[in-house]
């Protein structure tokens, strides 16, 4: 064993074996999807990932052990910890269900039942996890010197306003906008307040600054006016599924990580503010 592999944390080494089992997962899903793929050799693969899905299961729960004790002097963030293996372990639990169910996979209604429960809890799980990502970046935040533009346009910025499934936010802000912040829980709570800007994904959002009398930066995420004008940075958000805990996580990163954060579901926006300003 390395020196590099004797240092990775639990926490790392929970995250990897999620990763690997969603990989898993999804090749399964593929092949569910393949109509080259008949049903004898469909029903070995199903074989193995009985196995897999309760290994899968294994990893979520040693994921939220991991953060349990690495969090230990934080019981909210604990809490949000545990709420989120358990919303997992019921995802994990009705693949689990779909796999055991039993019929023969000649039967092409069986075999689309199976694609679409994979299709669904896979998407859930993987929701699940990139929550679970922004979290860990919560655990030891390092906040610097950023501009935020440069952070934004670096993460969301590819051109995929074509593409569906994606959450488009009008950016207003000069360039460049100085602020103290951890990027990745920076670049996590827009991710997370983009649906609720947007209204699940069903009119644009706008992302505006502020600079407050006391110092640091407002984010304000809203509602696009109707007819705005374009902006020249649009960035293109995924659009994932609803995952119980993740606005109590979000309240938890944005606390660690020194950010104020204020969210207005009822109006759509969503104020994210550095304590101090850049020096």
């Amino acid at each position: 064993m390395t020196g590099s592999a004797r240092a990775e944390s639990p926490l790392a080494i929970a995250r990897g074996a999620v990763r690997e089992g969603l990989a898993a997962l999804e090749g399964f899903g593929d092949l569910l999807g393949s109509r080259r793929i008949g049903p004898r050799a469909l029903a070995v693969a199903l074989s193995e990932m009985v196995p897999a899905c309760e290994a899968l299961r294994a990893s979520f729960v040693a994921l939220e052990l991991a953060f349990v004790a690495t969090l230990a002097s934080d019981l909210e963030a604990q809490d949000q910890a545990r709420n989120l293996g358990t919303h997992a372990g019921a995802c994990v639990a009705a693949l689990s269900s779909a796999f055991s169910d039993g019929g023969s996979l000649s039967d092409a209604r069986r075999r689309l039942a199976l694609e679409a429960s994979v299709r669904k809890h896979g998407a859930e799980l993987r929701d699940t996890f990139a929550i679970a990502e922004f979290f860990a970046a919560a655990v030891t935040p390092a906040p610097t010197e950023l501009d935020l533009v440069d952070v934004l346009e670096q993460r969301f910025g590819a051109n995929r306003a074509t593409e569906e499934g994606v959450i488009r936010i009008a950016v207003e802000a000069p360039r460049p906008s100085w602020l103290v912040a951890d990027r990745h829980v920076l670049g996590g709570l827009v991710e997370l307040a983009a649906p609720i800007a947007s209204r699940r994904g069903t009119v644009p959002a706008r992302l505006g600054v502020a600079r407050p009398p006391s110092g640091g930066l407002v984010v304000r995420l809203s509602p696009a006016p109707r007819n705005a004008a374009a902006t020249r940075l649009v960035l293109s958000v995924t659009a994932r599924g609803e995952v119980p805990s993740a606005l109590g996580i979000a309240r938890v990163a944005a606390r660690r990580a020194k950010l104020g954060l204020t969210i207005d579901a009822a109006a759509g926006i969503v104020s994210i503010e550095s304590e101090r300003e850049a020096t």
